[in-house]
């Protein structure tokens, strides 16, 4: 298994014209689909950390921009909130992995967007992180990838070690738990966009 900080997650997207606007178009998919990975983010043992599913432009890896986001089952219809990150959010509820309903994020037209899946912190640490948060995220993080391995993953996946941090300019810096002293804060020039896991290339 080849492991990179983004995670293919194996979810199918098919693209259609949004009617409303010759400029862009939808990505569809069944609410099942989403749920399978997102439950991961109701289990205990990883709170500060989670599970976030994101479109990826094919050309550049750049995140697709959503427009809006809506599930719909018969009659029965509902907008979703989209955050500024872009990322794909749903309702993780076991009445609605039983409706199943139909999820589409209208997103520009002339692109190609593939669904990839990412294990983030929850916090915004703004321009600095102290090494306890770090100390507090990498075990986390090793937990629920952990969980999306399943029963063999401990076999062929590498711990993680520290944690990657991003920021908006697309630059990231990569701090190892094992180079930090007690205590220590690492400040940055620039707000970070989002902290991901660390796993060295062995």
């Amino acid at each position: 298994m080849k492991l990179t900080h983004w995670l293919v997650a194996g979810l199918f997207a098919s693209t259609s014209l949004y009617a409303h606007d010759a400029s862009a178009q939808n990505v569809e998919m069944r609410y099942s689909t989403l749920y399978s990975k997102l439950k991961q983010n109701i289990k205990e043992g990883h709170d500060d950390v989670k599970l976030a599913l994101f479109l990826l432009n094919q050309q550049d890896g750049s995140v697709c921009q959503i427009h809006k986001g809506s599930m719909r089952k018969d009659e029965h219809y509902e907008e979703l909130v989209i955050p500024a990150n872009n990322e794909l959010t749903v309702p993780i509820d076991s009445n609605l992995r039983q409706a199943n309903p139909d999820v589409t994020y209208v997103i520009d037209d002339g692109i190609t967007c593939d669904v990839s899946m990412q294990v983030i912190a929850k916090q915004d640490y703004g321009t600095s992180i102290q090494q306890a948060d770090v100390a507090k995220l990498v075990p986390q993080m090793n937990q629920i990838l952990s969980d999306l391995g399943g029963m063999f993953s401990g076999w062929f996946m590498p711990d993680v070690e520290g944690v990657v941090v991003h920021f908006g300019s697309g630059d990231s810096k990569v701090i190892e738990l094992s180079t930090l002293a007690e205590g220590e804060t690492i400040t940055f020039h620039r707000p970070a966009v989002k902290v991901t896991p660390w796993i060295p290339r062995h």
